[in-house]
């Protein structure tokens, strides 16, 4: 390795030269006073220049530093001048203020035809343009095969690598289609290596914090073997030190080091045979394949300074992490997991009755003089999640009778008294839900259940809004939106069928055929007041009581089918950090995934980490926007809240852990 003129830092790439960007600058300075360049490319040309050398110190490739040592072999100085400010303009995507890679790619082209041949030069981008250039994704949605591994394949950009080598090749005169295929051979090693110092060098490196999938994150997760440690590891958060000293320890041991070195060596291989074959005519393009072998040369000895560190890494141990010891590639300790649970639960006790998430209209419904306040749904939910977590150290169920001792009998509207907003199906399903459970205000409930047979159509088709009851109209008459919200629909399906399956058999029916005809492929249609991951949990929680409570079930064939793709489409999208979204959307895919026979013990665990450390100290996790809302106005948004987020998270959380254990147990 070398050292960086910036004070002893270790250089992770060959051929620096601490006058390089001295040298790329005058250049780049140049054009733009001869105008071959645009003043307002000064800004994104600087910080391309000042990357493609290395900056900082060591960290990035030096693509602008290749290339001014490979056309220093074979041209004149202010060739290679050139060549090394064009390159860094191939190389700059990502760099705020670049424009794209095929103007990047025109800039480089008329600065190289300074030196070659039009038509020569316009080949040369031509066969640029049939290259992508290096972007990695950040916390991509991971898809797990069969095997245990990832199942897509991530190919390293070649478009960089090809320019370097290309450009010595164009501006000597010589024939491209050996550089290119060097180029295209090399890439992949490049990649890899910059993969290693992005992991064990660069400190300000977003990788682990984004994280990104690059070559090198593939590579390992390619392998069946390999992935599922790395995934677990990678879940939740990677900033703090504790984290990256889990990850480092995890990557450095032998299986890891050994997939590396396998795929480096062969990378390696393929690309001296490349050298090898490839016919050399003239003196410039026989000086450039010595270049080439030199190259391979400087790139294994890099791989063998991070192999070399990567084993005294690991003779450390995982002990060398930061914070208590773990197994490597272990999730969290189930007790960790159960104080988690511990911390929200407690939280939503000592928030009750968590006024914090109430809907509290203080600008008035639409411009009424009224300011209503709606808790009863609120504050149903959150009992209705309490009572399913179980065992929270109090009588939750007294509590929910309570609450609907609370509630008058007669027409049951979300902002009790307020008439302007007509009853809905959305809180009957959960009250139905409380008293199925507790037993509690029986003969109330067949009031506001009288309200919803009022509403009901020909065809037993319950509408979001009840605009009718039993003494006449319930609203002065003003049509809301969303009369026919799918998922207001299955909310309500749920309660019927907690509250009296049977009773309501001809109506569930009715409604979960509604249901059926809405859903696609790409979900269920219609959800006017949820988004999509509530709408899928929505749909699991029906179908999971459908098929319990519905006795013969007439549409069990369809519910089942509908259930399947369901739960293929929300546990598809698990992502890098082992997420599915915001918290709230995990915590959806986590209690969906809980539901299905066997669960992969993997996306459980990933997911509860990621949700684990997503929760706030206080136990909590932030408010997230869950249904719509009329806003101030005239305007429309979403109704969120701390405690009611919390609540919904925890019984993600808890049905998944619930589940996880389970599990664990049968196989013990």
């Amino acid at each position: 390795m070398t050292l960086s003129p910036a004070g002893g830092v270790t250089a992770a790439w060959p051929w620096l030269d601490p006058g390089d960007r001295a040298v790329c600058e005058r250049a780049w300075s140049a054009h733009l006073s001869e105008g071959a360049l645009q003043r307002g490319e000064a800004a994104w040309g600087a910080l391309a220049i000042r990357r493609g050398v290395g900056a900082p110190p060591g960290y990035s490739i030096p693509w602008a530093s290749w290339a001014l040592r490979l056309c220093g072999r074979v041209s004149s100085p202010d060739a290679a001048d050139d060549a090394a400010v064009a390159v860094a303009a191939v190389a700059a995507g990502g760099i705020e203020g670049a424009p794209d890679a095929l103007t990047r790619g025109t800039i480089a082209a008329r600065l190289l035809a300074r030196h070659a041949d039009d038509a020569r030069a316009h080949g040369w981008l031509l066969g640029l343009a049939e290259l992508a250039e290096a972007s990695w994704r950040e916390n991509p949605v991971i898809e797990i095969d069969g095997s245990g591994a990832m199942a897509a394949s991530t190919a390293a950009s070649a478009r960089e690598a090809v320019a370097l080598w290309t450009a010595p090749a164009l501006v000597a005169g010589d024939d491209l289609a050996p550089a290119r295929r060097f180029g295209e051979a090399v890439a992949e090693p490049i990649w890899l290596l910059d993969g290693l110092v992005r992991l064990w060098i660069d400190p300000v490196a977003p990788d682990l914090a984004a994280p990104t999938l690059t070559p090198l994150f593939a590579l390992w997760l390619r392998d069946p073997g390999l992935a599922p440690p790395l995934l677990r590891a990678l879940s939740g958060e990677r900033a703090s030190r504790a984290r990256r000293g889990e990850i480092h320890s995890l990557l450095a041991t032998r299986p890891y080091r050994a997939a590396l070195a396998a795929r480096m060596q062969e990378t390696l291989a393929a690309a001296r045979e490349v050298v090898a074959t490839s016919p050399r005519t003239s003196p410039s393009a026989r000086r450039l394949a010595e270049a080439q072998r030199e190259f391979l040369d400087a790139l294994g000895e890099r791989l063998r300074f991070f192999e070399g560190l990567m084993s005294f890494r690991d003779l450390l141990g995982p002990g060398a992490a930061l914070g208590p010891p773990r197994a490597q590639g272990e999730p969290a300790p189930p007790d960790e997991a159960r104080v988690d649970l511990q911390a929200a639960v407690a939280f939503l006790l000592n928030a009750a009755p968590w006024r914090e998430s109430w809907e509290v209209q203080r600008f008035g419904v639409l411009g009424s003089s009224e300011q209503p306040v709606g808790h009863w749904f609120v504050r149903a939910t959150i009992l209705r999640a309490l009572i399913e977590i179980g065992e929270v150290g109090r009588d939750v169920r007294a509590e929910a009778a309570a609450l609907l001792d609370e509630i008058p009998a007669g027409e049951l509207r979300y902002f009790g008294a307020f008439r302007d907003v007509p009853p809905d199906a959305d809180l009957l399903g959960v009250v139905l839900e409380l008293v199925a459970e507790t037993g509690a205000a029986k003969e109330r409930a067949e009031s506001w259940i009288e309200v919803m047979l009022a509403n009901v159509g020909e065809d037993g088709v319950v509408p979001t809004w009840f605009y009718r009851g039993p003494a006449g109209p319930t609203s002065p008459g003003v049509a809301w939106a969303g009369d026919d919200c799918a998922v207001v629909r299955l909310n309500l399906l749920v309660g019927l069928l907690s509250f009296d399956a049977a009773r309501f058999a001809w109506l569930i029916d009715a409604n979960a055929r509604r249901v059926l005809d809405a859903a696609s492929e790409d979900g269920i249609e219609g959800a006017c007041f949820y988004d999509a991951s509530y709408t899928d949990l929505a749909f699991l929680r029906f179908a999971r009581l459908y098929r319990e409570r519905a006795g013969g079930a007439r549409w069990a064939d369809e519910v089942a089918a509908v259930e399947a793709a369901t739960l293929s489409r929300m546990l598809r999208s698990q992502r890098l950090d082992g997420g599915f979204g915001a918290p709230l959307c995990t915590a959806a895919c986590l209690e969906g995934a809980a539901m299905r026979e066997r669960p992969d013990p993997l996306l459980l665990t990933r997911g509860l980490r990621y949700l684990g450390e997503r929760q706030l100290v206080d136990g909590s996790w932030p408010a997230e926007p869950l249904y719509r809302v009329p806003m101030k106005r005239g305007r429309e948004g979403y109704h969120q809240g701390g405690a009611l987020t919390t609540a919904l998270c925890a019984r993600g959380f808890a049905a998944a852990r619930s589940r996880l254990r389970r599990g664990e147990e049968r196989r013990t």
